[in-house]
């Protein structure tokens, strides 16, 4: 999917091929079927369970509601996620004593050991991605990355006070919805 002058054609697509949703959507489902693959093949684990893992390695002893949050998945579909990985002893559910309807999440010695090699793979995966920019470019593709996440969360906030109608769910609970399903 080359682009001869590209800037010009993300600025002012003439087709959908040419807006940046399209390409990135496009880029995100190849990488993202890849490195699943490689992740199921390698660590054992889904998208989804390495999601959950990843959250956990990195913040030990976090709630399931924050889990949910973090993974972008709703909360049955973060519940299903975390309990299937205590099903398989990767996960272990402590109950706090302040609270203890509040279940925290850790990882277990062996969920470790899978968050250990996931990482490393997808530590891997992302390295074989980039390996076709040069330095520069991947300089310069992080800050766009950077100054596209900021654009977009401002006309997400701008779009959220549009209004909506009545009869049907925000666009923004939508949304979470569609990415849950994508999980």
């Amino acid at each position: 999917m080359a682009h001869g002058n590209g800037g010009n054609r993300l600025q002012r697509p003439r087709r959908l091929a040419d807006f940046i949703n399209y390409r990135v959507y496009h880029l995100n489902r190849v990488a993202l079927g890849a490195a699943a693959l490689h992740l199921r093949a390698r660590a054992g684990v889904t998208r989804r369970e390495w999601r959950m893992i990843s959250f956990l390695g990195e913040q030990p002893g976090t709630r399931l509601t924050e889990l949910a949050e973090s993974a972008g998945l709703d909360k049955v579909l973060a519940s299903r996620a975390v309990h299937a990985l205590v099903e398989r002893g990767l996960v272990r559910r402590e109950t706090r004593s302040q609270d203890r309807r509040a279940a925290a999440f850790t990882l277990t010695e062996e969920g470790e050991a899978v968050y250990r090699t996931a990482f490393a793979q997808a530590r891997d995966f992302n390295t074989q991605l980039a390996a076709c920019l040069t330095a520069e470019e991947a300089r310069i593709l992080s800050r766009c990355l950077d100054k596209l996440q900021a654009q977009a969360g401002a006309m997400l906030a701008e779009a959220q006070a549009l209004p909506q109608p009545e009869d049907e769910a925000p666009a923004w609970e939508l949304q979470q919805l569609w990415r849950a399903e994508k999980g």
